[in-house]
Parts: C-alpha cells; sequence; structure tokens
C-alpha cells in the first residue's frame, strides 16, 4: 500500500504533544504512538533476541525490520500515517512531510539556569542537540521538512499547511 508518512519531532520530547496530535488529526493522518510500537515489537520473540544483543544507547538500524513490521501491524488499512521522532529515518523510514519544533528546548532554559548552567552552556547544549535531531535527517529532501514554533495554535496551523502542501 502506498502511504502518505509524516515524522513530527520536538526534541527532547519522547511523545506526541497535545499540538502535535492536533496537528495529526486536522490533517487526517493516523498517529501511531511509540508505546504500541514498543508493545508490538516486544511481542516478536526475534525482536527481543536481536534487542538483547544490541549493547548501545538510542536507535540502532538493526532493529529497522522489527520497527517496521510493528508500524506495518499498527497501521493495516491507513494510507496516511503520522509517527513521533526522527529516529524512525534510522529504521529506513521515508517520510513525505517532517515537520520540527525546538521551542522545548528553549522552555528548558529557565529549569537549567536554576540548576547553575549559564545561556553560554545551554546554548551549546541547545546547538548539540539540533545538530544530533539534523543528522538524522540526511537524505531527507529539504522541501520535506518545516521548522515550526509559536503558541501550540500557531504550530497545528503551520503544521498542518505544511502537510497539506505535500499531499500527493
Amino acid at each position: 500500500m502506498d502511504r502518505f508518512i509524516v515524522v513530527f519531532d520536538a526534541s527532547p520530547i519522547n511523545e506526541p504533544t497535545p499540538w502535535m496530535k492536533q496537528a495529526a488529526s486536522q490533517a487526517n493522518l493516523f498517529l501511531v504512538l511509540q508505546d504500541d510500537i514498543a508493545r508490538a515489537i516486544s511481542e516478536d520473540p526475534a525482536a527481543r533476541k536481536v534487542l538483547l544483543e544490541i549493547d548501545t544507547v538510542g536507535a540502532d538500524p538493526r532493529m529497522a525490520p522489527f520497527y517496521q513490521a510493528a508500524l506495518d501491524k499498527l497501521t493495516q488499512g491507513q494510507s496516511r500515517i503520522a509517527v513521533h521522532s526522527v529516529t524512525w529515518l534510522t529504521y529506513g523510514l521515508k517520510p513525505d512531510a517532517v515537520v520540527l519544533s525546538f521551542d522545548q528546548m528553549q522552555n528548558e532554559r529557565a529549569r537549567a539556569h536554576k540548576l547553575g548552567m549559564n545561556d553560554q552552556t545551554y546554548d551549546y547544549y541547545v546547538e548539540e542537540a539540533k545538530k544530533t535531531v539534523r543528522g538524522f535527517l540526511k537524505g531527507v529532501p529539504p522541501e520535506r521538512m518545516t521548522e515550526v514554533s509559536g503558541s501550540d495554535s500557531q504550530k497545528v496551523a503551520a503544521a498542518v499547511a505544511f502537510i497539506r502542501s505535500k499531499q500527493r
């Protein structure tokens, strides 16, 4: 089945935000939750075996067939889907659109200050985090990516407009 796929990312958040859920709904996308993917993978004995062999932290390409199988299982009959996290690109997902927001990183600045971090150090952390996210995006054409910011309603509106512009 030919699918239209959107990847959302709002690092460092590890699950879809309310604005992502609203954007997916308004763009008529079936949003797949990472918890459901993890549950489907955990039910696969071959996936569990590979997981035990992996000794690194983070996304590992060896898990690609299991992530793809879980995604296929959870999206049966769905032609328009959305997932959260650019790590999906490690698993071979080819998105039609990628919607990024780095607002949360900036929103964490006050907490970093309370922990004694100065602005220069925090800015360095934010730039390194952005580099990490963008590293996953190698190979995705720039015209398929957008960054949204502002209030949740502004992010929803911008994301939906971008997604609709990429529909085929």
